[in-house]
């Protein structure tokens, strides 16, 4: 997806979603580094791996705590905590879907299993197609369900890019199920997921996207995508917590495309001594059905995950996603320009619309001492694949440190 294209779409979000209604604002980005104690630790470049706290998360789940130790029970949620939906409508309006069509969800890759479960009887009657750079525990996933006699068709990655001629050529009339990441944690790949969705959909097939290394990096209008499904944990762009995360499944396909294979919920009693007058015209033990997105909720979610992402989901839409890829682009633009010249050849594409660079180091052992005796934090991924990822706190002196460690 290059940037031209990308742009068009984000003039499109902001026209069309809450999320990006303070793009037009100009953020002063130092104030907002110094709301991330990590910055004043290390040049931090691991965010596709574990983003920091803000000091204003940090006070929420600080208040939560003295809650839990000292107030727990008077009352059961803490007066001074927006109700627990109210994470659900904000990050609603971050992707541009209903609070409806929201649930909580522990963990992405849990949500995408949960999903596959409710779809069985679809997914029997056809084929799924994935590709390389989805998540190697996604892939993992698929795999295992081949075993058990899924059709499985995983496209390969042609230079760190997804060929989309390839992709048209796996999805046909009998694939059910399109896989993919929005932003790949390989490289930063970002998909064109637009043109994949008409593709699935252009054959009756439904579409699922990992959205947990985009979601708050850059922007996502699930209407304009063509997304069906999506999900992602909030303790990477989302500035939260392990443990707690969102799931996406379009209105419609509620219980219908999507149905609940873990059920949550209570009964009622209609015979003695639990009650003294039984109602002949109901059953003896009676339930309702959970409506909504609440049918693929298992018990109650983090809380701790929950006060987090209220606290830094604001943060976010206050922000403006599109400031926040305009801050972080300049310096994954330097970054590809620089670290070539040094010895450190790129597999992110140019001009890729994600906070996302990876390059090759040919001596990984001493690239990463050389690193950390500076103060660089990176990731080292896929043996000799170092993975950078600056966010809204980091600027180009963290990039001059890490430039001048590697030279």
């Amino acid at each position: 997806m290059n940037r031209r294209r990308f742009l068009s779409a984000a003039a499109a979000l902001s026209a069309a979603s809450p999320a990006a209604s303070a793009a037009a604002k100009e953020v002063d980005f130092e104030a907002v580094r110094a709301d991330f104690p990590r910055a004043r630790t290390a040049a931090y470049f691991d965010c596709a791996s574990s983003h920091p706290l803000s000091v204003h998360s940090t006070a929420a789940l600080h208040r939560y705590v003295d809650w839990v130790a000292h107030q727990v029970g008077a009352p059961w949620w803490p007066s001074w905590a927006p109700p627990r939906g109210e994470a659900k409508n904000l990050f609603a309006r971050l992707v541009n879907a209903k609070p409806s069509e929201i649930a909580f969800a522990r963990s992405t890759i849990e949500a995408e299993s949960n999903l596959l479960n409710g779809m069985a009887h679809v997914l029997s009657q056809g084929n799924v197609v994935t590709n390389d750079l989805h998540y190697t525990a996604a892939l993992y996933n698929y795999k295992m369900r081949q075993q058990e006699g899924l059709d499985l068709r995983v496209v390969k990655n042609r230079d760190w890019r997804i060929d989309i001629d390839d992709m048209r050529k796996a999805i046909d009339a009998g694939t059910k199920l399109v896989s993919i990441t929005l932003v790949s944690n390989v490289n930063g790949y970002l998909s064109d997921v637009k043109l994949i969705s008409d593709l699935a959909h252009s054959q009756g097939a439904y579409l699922y996207v990992d959205v947990i290394q985009a979601a708050g990096a850059v922007p996502i209008d699930v209407r304009a995508m063509g997304i069906d499904f999506a999900a992602c944990s909030t303790y990477k762009w989302l500035m939260g917590v392990k443990g707690f995360g969102f799931l996406y499944v379009r209105e419609d396909l509620q219980r219908k495309i999507v149905k609940p294979t873990q059920h949550s919920g209570g009964v009622r009693f209609n015979y003695e001594p639990w009650v003294d007058r039984p109602d002949a015209a109901l059953d003896e033990i009676t339930f309702r059905p959970r409506p909504g997105p609440g049918c693929y909720e298992v018990s109650y979610p983090s809380y701790e995950g929950v006060i987090c992402a209220q606290e830094s989901l604001n943060y976010i839409l206050q922000l403006g996603v599109p400031n926040i890829r305009k801050h972080v682009r300049g310096l994954t633009n330097r970054l590809q320009e620089e670290l070539p010249k040094l010895g450190y050849p790129s597999i992110t594409p140019k001009g890729n619309e994600s906070p996302i660079v990876v390059f090759e180091a040919s001596d990984p052992s001493s690239t990463v001492k050389k690193l950390q005796a500076a103060g660089v934090h990176v990731a080292m991924r896929f043996g000799n694949k170092m993975r950078l990822s600056p966010s809204v706190f980091s600027n180009h002196e963290d990039v001059d440190k890490l430039l001048g460690a590697l030279a």
